[in-house]
């Protein structure tokens, strides 16, 4: 049969609103994706435009509409809503896409991308920083190409993400018989029954840190410093459970507070912040496969009398990273980013906090598209806040009753 292509354009309308970041060198998955990632790429550079980065969350959703289209014999573009659920989770605000079939090569699918108006525009717009690239063998056509464009990469969810791959945040914690669990969200502000991840052996006084997509696969990773120090990084699977630690830093018994998820500096990389035992903030840069990249940073003095410090994603709308603060009093402080490595005006978004013993940035639970606060109550009861996504709150519900008997929550 003949080769066929199509494009699928976002509109004018949806972008105004965002802004260009700049893309770090591009990284490309391997096989038949990475040759037409790097022919797309190649297009781009001779028209004298940056690179596309490629990104996981983009690869996997262009994956699985390729495997769609090849398994139903179909040519049709997928949704801008079935992109969204896959890639907004990473910090996608808007999408493209090119789709064909019956091309035999990466080359002769990019060179016919190139001759159609439409996905030429897709392939060298200049607001889309990212692709994703998918292929998958068919009966009806002997191959299906995607490309899943992104534009406006903003925050990164806060919280353990979408630990199962259902699409909906979940709440992760530590049990007091050192067993860590899920608590499945439904992405209707409820959660569903626990199960446990594979992680075993914790003790009760250890952190558990959620680290977001910290090892750079598109899946959100958990942290726990042990009490001897050590830093044990437990990748996410995206079924529901993690891999066996991998150890990545001593000497961590020190700190007072540990927050993961923030990509502070901007460079799409998620970063670890912790405060010392002399109340400086210091920045632990990410390499985005999982481990550490330079030396610490300070980036922050007196975060000693905090007590409490979240990552709250894109809590007050400006698609940079935020961090919440408990003060002494009772307190709730936003110390926004500006997502280059600083900090802007701190202000109080909230009062009578100091009753909480937990408070967790724990994405999007309710799925109006704005990350929310979990918050457990000295009774033991476990409350949503709802963001408003412009710094601010919504309605307020209960997430269940019996979690005073989990040392920590993530």
């Amino acid at each position: 049969m003949r080769a066929k292509i199509t494009a699928f354009l976002i509109s004018l309308a949806l972008l105004a609103t965002a802004g260009v970041a700049t893309a770090p060198p591009a990284d490309a998955a391997t096989g038949t994706a990475s040759a037409v990632f790097d022919l797309t790429n190649a297009q781009r550079t001779k028209a004298g435009l940056k690179p596309l980065i490629s990104d996981a969350a983009l690869d996997k959703a262009a994956q699985a509409w390729a495997q769609q289209l090849a398994k139903t014999c179909t040519f049709t573009h997928s949704t801008s809503a079935w992109r969204s659920s896959r890639t907004s989770s990473a910090g996608w605000a808007a999408t493209g896409e090119n789709i064909a079939a019956g091309y035999t090569t990466a080359a002769s699918v990019v060179a016919g991308w190139m001759a159609s108006a439409g996905h030429k525009k897709n392939i060298l717009d200049t607001r889309y920083t990212g692709v994703g690239i998918g292929y998958a063998k068919g009966t009806c056509y002997s191959a299906y190409w995607v490309q899943i464009f992104g534009w406006s990469k903003t925050a990164a969810a806060p919280g353990a993400g979408d630990a199962n791959g259902d699409f909906h945040a979940d709440v992760v914690a530590l049990k007091s018989d050192g067993t860590v669990i899920v608590k499945r969200g439904d992405g209707k502000g409820r959660l569903s029954a626990a199960s446990t991840v594979g992680a075993t052996g914790w003790n009760a006084g250890e952190k558990l840190v959620t680290l977001g997509d910290f090892s750079g696969d598109g899946v959100s990773d958990i942290g726990r410093i042990r009490a001897d120090g050590v830093f044990a990084l437990y990748r996410g699977t995206g079924s529901g459970t993690y891999s066996a630690a991998t150890n990545i830093g001593s000497g961590w018994q020190g700190m007072k507070r540990v927050i993961g998820g923030l990509d502070f500096d901007g460079d799409r990389r998620t970063d670890v912040l912790a405060v010392n035992a002399a109340g400086q903030l210091m920045l632990y840069r990410g390499n985005g496969k999982g481990a550490f990249a330079g030396s610490p940073r300070k980036i922050g003095s007196n975060w000693a009398s905090m007590t409490a410090v979240l990552y709250a994603g894109d809590f007050n709308g400006d698609r940079h990273g935020d961090l919440l603060a408990r003060r002494a009093d009772g307190s709730l402080w936003l110390y926004p980013t500006n997502g280059s490595g600083s900090f802007g005006t701190a202000r109080k978004v909230g009062t009578g906090w100091q009753g909480m013993t937990a408070i967790v940035g724990a994405g999007d639970l309710d799925g109006s598209g704005t990350p929310d606060v979990v918050a457990r109550r000295s009774d033991g009861s476990l409350v949503l806040y709802r963001g408003n996504g412009k710094g601010g709150w919504g309605t307020v519900s209960s997430l269940g009753t019996g979690w005073g008997k989990f040392p920590a929550i993530g």
